[in-house]
């Protein structure tokens, strides 16, 4: 189970045009500035922010009331001259907390406010995160243009993202050559079908590293030092796709038998 929350810029087209024809370096720069504060704000109570689109983010919001939501927009509207909609849902399933959360404000249909959708009758029984990089881009990098490596990165992103949609799932460009897909609880299954998926179209491998917890933070700090550890032994395994859990042991990650 996992709770969404979509966070919007209401009203930014018509804003963006009161900054008149020299305003895109403008632009650019308050979404980077709302991206930190949003992440600042969501994860010193646990949660973990996506951007989407630059104009709109994802966040992993478990743990994080309603209350705790307002107080949220309440200081975004301070700091930016631009208003912020949330919609909250959750589910077993990440992109259908997506749809229910869209379904929820579009319910509403009116823009500034804090929309829900949540069964509050749920369990958290955790929340899953794979944190998948490309392996061996830093060699590509010596051989093959920065264009060009953006171009595979991109390609790779297509094919998480169409996966994702088709099995219920979220998956978010992180940066360089890193993704975050938020799972069901089947992690290690859709972490060796990515991977299949992405050498089959692009024949390039990657590393998953898995990770859970009860809040978006905790489940992303173990899939990254899931991710980490194998970093760290690759010169070790050369069998692919390299992938680790917390319930998988280093000389299981090596191919080491008893």
């Amino acid at each position: 189970m996992v709770q969404i929350t979509i966070l919007s810029n209401d009203n930014y087209g018509s804003w963006t045009h009161s900054l008149g024809n020299d305003r895109e370096h403008k632009v650019q720069m308050y979404q980077c500035s709302l991206y930190e504060t949003l992440q600042n704000l969501f994860s010193v109570r646990g949660g973990l922010v996506f951007s989407n689109r630059f104009d709109e983010f994802f966040a992993i919001s478990d743990g994080i009331s309603y209350s705790d939501h307002l107080d949220i927009k309440t200081k975004i509207q301070t700091l930016f001259p631009f208003e912020i909609s949330m919609a909250i849902s959750n589910s077993s399933l990440p992109l259908m907390a997506n749809k229910q959360a869209h379904a929820a404000k579009m319910a509403v249909n009116c823009p500034d406010t804090i929309s829900a959708a949540v069964d509050a009758n749920t369990k958290n029984d955790g929340i899953h995160l794979i944190h998948l990089d490309i392996e061996g881009i830093t060699e590509m990098k010596k051989t093959t243009s920065s264009y060009d490596v953006t171009m595979m990165v991109q390609a790779t992103h297509q094919i998480i993202s169409h996966y994702c949609y088709e099995n219920m799932l979220l998956g978010f460009f992180v940066g360089g050559d890193n993704f975050v897909i938020v799972s069901d609880n089947n992690s290690q299954i859709h972490s060796k079908l990515i991977a299949s998926k992405i050498f089959k179209h692009l024949h390039i491998n990657v590393n998953c590293g898995i990770g859970e917890g009860q809040t978006g933070r905790i489940a992303m700090a173990m899939a990254t030092k899931n991710l980490d550890m194998i970093r760290h032994v690759r010169k070790y395994n050369e069998s692919f796709p390299r992938i680790l859990d917390s319930n998988t042991s280093l000389e299981g990650l090596l191919g080491i038998h008893a």
